[in-house]
């Protein structure tokens, strides 16, 4: 009868713990780590196993006792670069002697050079609103993970709801916002086990400097901050990843909402566009602004990268306005307004605008969200890609509403894109992502809507911007040896820079110029890079930036 009543209880006991539920978001990947955050429905033991082989775990993390209501943040290190890994989570009611297993689940490190790999991108999933459905963005989820990605980014209106509460007519509280953030956990719970997750600030998110600055720390985005950093780890500056090094006040610490990783031939910028402006709920014009810290870390990142292939993301271009490279043309991002350019008046000290600055730098792509809707744009060689939205079961909201504010290919529905990044080209493609009941013969679930490549910039790809000299400009002598002179044919009154590539893209020189010049005057630039070594015989690519004009040149060094 013990015996029995001994097999009677452990089944018991084992059905009681299977009914033990969790999720399981990984994020932070790197060369030889990955952060795992765990959240389970009460308090347990746990640590996780893993290994290069599936079922055949030969390493395991510390055990540690969750918290009710917070995660477990494991981060599992000493890996190896550009492998695969098999792991699964061991969890015991605490007290208990029975460890129980979750599924297995897999992630790689940090590809090497050349290697080929895939990453996928969402962006306005809004299940806080009727706009977001979630069986269709649950969909859009599961496509992803049909693309074995290395990993996944959300650029934003995720997580909160800046508007005003329907009820209450106030803005969220904190129990609401961390309402929100757990209300996501099932979503990305069915796939960020095994497809890392990056994320970048929406408007929705509310962690803006207007919020930041309402009544603190009892504010929306002192809330959005905390909570979202507590469920979903993203990186901060650790020598893998650069980013915010500031340290904000009320517990905040590193906001982790901007940074930067290379992962194969492939450096990932991520910008937060939010943070940082303050004096409007929804800034236009030159409110808006990714602030001087940020800017000047993102010049540095692209200047100082070698990678083959640059990818820029941030929720939207503007603030809360509508479009692609319409609106890029204008104020910080590109400098004009109402034709005119006013850069210097409105960020003096800034270099040139943030357009400028990616062409200047080789950016391939540029991505954003906001629009809800497909858009695939070009201006000066790169590529304006707009996100569709993952969970709008209209499958043309964004269509309707925001099309016109595009140029290029301009497509409705929802879905994903996933990139394939390959040695000789990166391939662009939109996932179409449909509920049962709406598919067709035209169009089905995971259907291939559109697609493009783009090539690496190096010279092949620049001499489509190489133009002939700006009228008021004369650069000389070519080829050349010590010097490189750059004369005005017109007076210059306004602030303009020269750099100097080589074709693989490193940025080896560049010089600011902040004073005007007379016509006929003439710089002379010495041709050392940034070491103080001598240009090498062979061909670099010149440009020259003057206020809003891009001009490039082909210089030929000799011995």
């Amino acid at each position: 009868m013990k015996k029995y009543l001994l097999i009677i209880t452990s089944v018991l006991i084992f059905a009681r713990l299977s009914a033990q539920t969790f999720t399981e978001i990984l994020g932070r990947p790197t060369d030889v780590s990955i952060t795992a955050s765990i959240l389970f429905d009460s308090q347990v033991d746990t640590y996780i196993e893993y290994g290069v082989l599936s079922g055949n775990y030969t390493a395991t993390t510390p055990v540690v006792t969750s918290v009710v209501g917070q995660p477990v943040v494991t981060k599992i290190s000493g890996l190896t670069n550009e492998t695969r890994y098999y792991y699964r989570t061991r969890y015991r009611k605490t007290g208990s002697s029975i460890y129980l297993a979750g599924t297995e689940h897999h992630f790689i490190t940090q590809r090497k050079k050349g290697s080929p790999f895939v990453f996928t991108i969402e962006a306005d999933p809004h299940p806080y609103d009727p706009k977001g459905y979630h069986p269709l963005w649950d969909i859009c989820l599961q496509n992803q993970l049909h693309d074995n990605p290395d990993f996944m980014l959300d650029l934003g209106d995720t997580f909160g709801d800046d508007h005003l509460d329907k009820i209450t007519n106030l803005t969220r509280n904190s129990a609401q916002v961390q309402q929100l953030m757990l209300d996501n956990l099932p979503h990305f719970g069915l796939v960020c086990h095994s497809m890392p997750f990056f994320f970048c600030q929406g408007n929705h998110e509310g962690e803006s400097g207007y919020y930041l600055l309402q009544t603190p720390p009892d504010n929306l985005a002192t809330y959005e901050t905390l909570w979202r950093k507590m469920y979903y780890p993203n990186p901060e500056p650790d020598g893998f990843y650069s980013g915010n090094n500031e340290v904000e006040g009320f517990g905040m610490n590193k906001p982790e909402n901007y940074y930067a990783f290379e992962w194969g031939d492939a450096l990932f910028v991520v910008v937060d566009g939010w943070r940082y402006y303050s004096a409007n709920v929804k800034p236009r014009n030159w409110e808006w602004t990714i602030g001087k810290t940020q800017y000047d870390w993102l010049k540095q990142t692209l200047e100082t990268s070698m990678a083959k292939y640059k990818f820029v993301f941030t929720h939207h271009v503007l603030g809360e306005t509508r479009g692609g490279v319409e609106i890029a043309k204008t104020f910080e991002w590109g400098g004009l307004d109402n034709g005119t350019n006013k850069f210097a008046t409105n960020r003096p000290g800034w270099a040139m605008p943030i357009h400028q600055l990616m062409v200047a730098n080789h950016v391939n792509v540029f991505f954003q969200g906001h629009d809800h809707l497909y858009a695939y744009e070009s201006m000066d060689n790169l590529v304006y890609q707009t996100i569709p939205m993952p969970a709008d079961s209209s499958y043309s909201l964004g269509y309707i509403a925001n099309a016109s504010a595009f140029t290029g290919t301009v497509l409705k529905g929802s879905g994903h894109i996933r990139v394939t990044v390959n040695p000789d080209s990166v391939k662009v493609d939109y996932v179409s992502s449909r509920l049962p009941k709406d598919e067709s013969d035209i169009l089905k679930n995971g259907q291939l809507v559109y697609s493009y490549s783009v090539k690496a910039k190096t010279i092949s790809a620049l001499n489509n911007l190489i133009l002939t000299s700006a009228t008021e400009l004369n650069v000389f002598p070519n080829p050349a040896s010590d010097y490189l002179n750059i004369s005005f044919s017109q007076p210059v009154e306004k602030s303009f820079s020269v750099t100097i590539h080589a074709l693989d893209g490193r940025l080896l020189k560049q010089t600011f110029f902040n004073q005007s010049f007379d016509s006929g005057q003439t710089i002379a630039l010495k041709l050392i890079d940034s070491n103080g070594n001598h240009f090498c015989r062979g061909m670099y690519i010149v440009t020259v930036n003057l206020g809003n004009e891009l001009t490039f040149y082909k210089l030929f060094m000799v011995e």
